[in-house]
């Protein structure tokens, strides 16, 4: 099952995700203009694409770390330091994610840089809330590996 067909799944299924996934939504929505604005400042003034396509992804994604764990998910079960390093590897495989759309988008289709990075954010937004809401802010990577095995 795909991501966003898991995500639509437990949607349709749970009030309580469909709150935290519309609160996900508008906490990203901010941190997309962040992001993107960001982007667009770096690569006017030369910065190559990868570099700014990574260094704005970072100031995004630490934002959007703060914000989910104090507004949106409010688990507080797990130490910071033990949530930020889950959440670090969640966004570390969306910013590969990001990176190779971007890149593809610009580069075969030959999109412009901006909507390329909007089209990498979109499809990180399925990936990252469910790696967010089980991994980072659930039970951790080692928590989910155990309860597969149970």
């Amino acid at each position: 099952m795909s991501a966003t067909a898991a995500l639509l799944q437990r949607l349709r299924d749970d009030q309580g995700a469909r709150l935290q996934f519309a609160r996900y939504v508008a906490i990203g929505g901010f941190v997309f203009i962040l992001d993107v604005g960001s982007f667009k400042v770096m690569y006017a003034r030369g910065v190559v694409l990868a570099a700014a396509t990574t260094l704005s992804y970072l100031l995004a994604v630490c934002t959007h770390f703060t914000l989910n764990r104090l507004y949106n998910f409010r688990n507080f079960d797990r130490a910071l330091w033990r949530q930020a390093r889950t959440y670090a590897v969640v966004a570390g495989l969306c910013l590969i994610v990001q990176l190779g759309v971007v890149e593809a988008l610009f580069r075969l289709v030959h999109l412009d840089a901006t909507l390329a990075k909007a089209a990498g954010v979109a499809v990180n937004i399925p990936l990252g809330f469910l790696g967010h809401r089980y991994l980072t802010f659930g039970h951790g990577i080692g928590g989910a590996i155990r309860r597969l095995r149970a």
